[in-house]
Parts: structure tokens; sequence; C-alpha cells
């Protein structure tokens, strides 16, 4: 089994290389040192950003010439503003985040997408009488207001049909919020199945969300994220961030157990929380299930739609933007300069499928 991790981690770097190769302007050759690189996760280290944590131990990063040095995140608006304000130099970030720091005047760059689904909606128990978003009529919904689904509550409830004014919300903590539905204290939650099914699966609680993005709403997950400034002045080093990102990102896709291996090395003291390896195994699961699309292999990896920016934009002006703020031409915040030059092979994608097959119960 050793041997076979070998070769296997082998393998991955070898394709990763060759994939590497053609992306545009994807190596840094600094004299003497490595390019030291300040980048910020939008949260914990956890399963659903654990591909940075294999860019960074695998080593895509270093042979662009990279010493990225990974922050944790308080959440993804933390994350837009500490990226836009230029104390990090890259980071990941929700885009609604990151479009309404930008509709504030605080300017980001979207270089490439990790995931396709956010994972927003709605978590209910498997034996809740709550079988579609109609159920909700009548019930209570625990949630955080701070939380990012929480704004667009009322367009899931446009586009699923049912009348938001019927549902009794329970302002709570998100400490408190996935308890409480284990707990049956509330009758479903709004938040993120990224962040409660680990924890649920885990600890054995049976439960699973209906994805806003199931009705017509788009809400990509992390996304690589800079200053247009940057963009401008130092496309080879954004190009290298990009390039040695993916890499992490497709190694972790093709190998999800060698992935965590990778991740538990540089971060061991998680290995001592109760549930952790579940936890994780289950977070970088969902994470596999948002981003192997057929987008990898007709597009290529991290590509963004402009068509899904525009409508992630149209969201955030009508439901957080004030009235009076003036909304940001897309292609002042995102590119697709970098991406493209990773795509999946057909058998590449049936393998990423496959590793995510077992967790498409939890959002769907």
């Amino acid at each position: 089994m050793r041997t076979d991790r070998l070769i296997t981690r082998r393998r991955l770097l070898r394709a990763a290389a060759g994939a590497a190769a053609v992306l545009p302007l994807s190596r840094l050759v600094y004299a003497q040192s490595l390019k030291p690189v300040k980048f910020t996760l939008p949260w914990v280290a956890e399963g659903s950003n654990l591909y940075t944590f294999v860019a960074k131990g695998m080593g895509f990063w270093e042979k662009h010439g990279l010493d990225v040095t990974i922050a944790r995140g308080s959440g993804s608006v933390a994350s837009a503003q500490a990226i836009g304000s230029a104390q990090f130099d890259f980071g990941l970030s929700a885009p609604p985040a990151a479009i309404l720091q930008s509709v504030k005047g605080l300017s980001l760059m979207a270089l490439a997408t990790c995931g396709y689904d956010a994972t927003m909606g709605i978590g209910v128990l498997n034996d809740s009488p709550i079988k579609t978003p109609k159920d909700l009529e009548g019930k209570q919904l625990g949630s955080t207001v701070t939380s990012g689904e929480f704004p667009f509550l009322p367009a899931f409830a446009d586009r699923a049909g049912f009348d938001f004014s019927k549902v009794t919300i329970n302002q709570v903590d998100n400490k408190v919020r996935n308890r409480l539905l284990s707990e049956k204290k509330v009758d479903a939650i709004s938040g993120f199945a990224s962040s409660a099914m680990p924890e649920y699966v885990a600890t054995g609680v049976p439960a699973h969300f209906m994805l806003y993005s199931e009705y017509g709403i788009p809400n990509y997950g992390n996304t690589l994220f800079t200053q247009p400034e940057r963009v401008e002045k130092e496309p080879e080093l954004c190009a290298a961030v990009v390039a040695g990102l993916l890499e992490g990102l497709r190694a972790t896709l093709l190998d999800p157990a060698e992935a965590m291996n990778v991740f538990f090395k540089q971060i061991p003291e998680l290995m001592l929380a109760a549930q952790a390896k579940e936890q994780t195994r289950v977070g970088t699961g969902i994470m596999t299930f948002v981003s192997a699309r057929d987008t990898l292999k007709s597009q290529g990896m991290g590509y963004i739609d402009a068509k899904d920016y525009e409508a992630m934009t149209d969201l955030v002006m009508k439901y957080i933007a004030k009235p009076d703020d003036k909304r940001p031409a897309v292609d002042s915040m995102m590119t697709n300069k970098f991406t493209g030059g990773i795509k999946f092979t057909e058998a590449e994608l049936a393998t990423a499928m496959k590793n995510c097959a077992e967790f498409r119960a939890y959002v769907t």
C-alpha cells in the first residue's frame, strides 16, 4: 500500500508538471530564492480548501518559484477585505463577498474558481417531513444573519416557489446553529453544506441539504482573488499562483486519500481533534463534487463563466447592495487570462466523479 501511494504521488506530480507546461506565463525565475507570497484562506484549514496545502506540500507552488505562506481566515467577507486591501497577495473567497467589496469600492479580481457551487442551501434531517422547499412554510428555520447564504433566502424562496413570510426565522449564533438541527430544536437550518455536513456525518447525524443552485441560483465556491493592479503589473506572478493552485486541486480530485495525507503532514495538530479525519474526508468529498464538472474537460480548470458572474452580481445588487450603489462591470472583477491550461481527459473526469459519488446524497 505504501509503495502504491508513492507511485500514485509520482504519477500525479508528473501529470501536473506536463499540464502546467501549457499554462500561459506560468513559470517565474528568481535568481537566488523563491518569491514569498502571502495567501489567505476564507476559513480554517479543512476539506473544502485542502488543495491549497496540497499545492504547497507537493511542491507545485515551489516549482513555479513561489514560497507561499498560508494563513487561516475568518469568513469570506473578511478574506475578501484582506485581499482587496493587499494585506494578502492572494487568497480564496466566495464571489458574492468579493463582488460586494467591489461594489463598495475595494476592487478585487477573480483569477480562477475552484468550485462551481458554494453549497448554500437548507439543511434538514433525513427523517424530516420537509421534502421540498415548499414544506418550509409553517416551519422554524435556524439561521445566522451574518452567514453568506442568509441574504439570498428570499431569492431561494422566489425560485423554489414558497412563501418566505410563512417561515419563522430563529436568529442564532453560527456556533450553535448546526447543533439546533441535530437536537431537533428547529425544523431546518440555512447554511453551507460544505461546512455543516462533515460535522453531521462524522457524528452520525443523518441529514442532507437542498441547494440554492438546484433552483437556478448560481453561487460559485472558493475562488482565487487578488488586486486588479497586481494582474496588470505582475501577470507572471498571477499565472504562477494560479498554476500551482490548480495543480494542487487536480491532484486532490484524482487522489483525495493521498491529498489528505499531504494535508495532515502539514497540520498534524488537526489529527488530535475528535472525528477530524472523517470530517476532512467528507469535506474533501463535497469539494470534489462541486469541482468535478464537465467544464474541467471543455474549458479547463479554473474557468469562470462570465454569465454566471453576471448573475451573481445581479443577486448582490438586488439583495445586499444599497439602492444607490454603483454596479461594477463584470470584466473589471474577473478574468480567464490564467485559466484553461489544465484540461481533464474523459478518464480523469470519470475518476473525479467516482471519487465524489458517495457524497452526492448529502447535497441533493
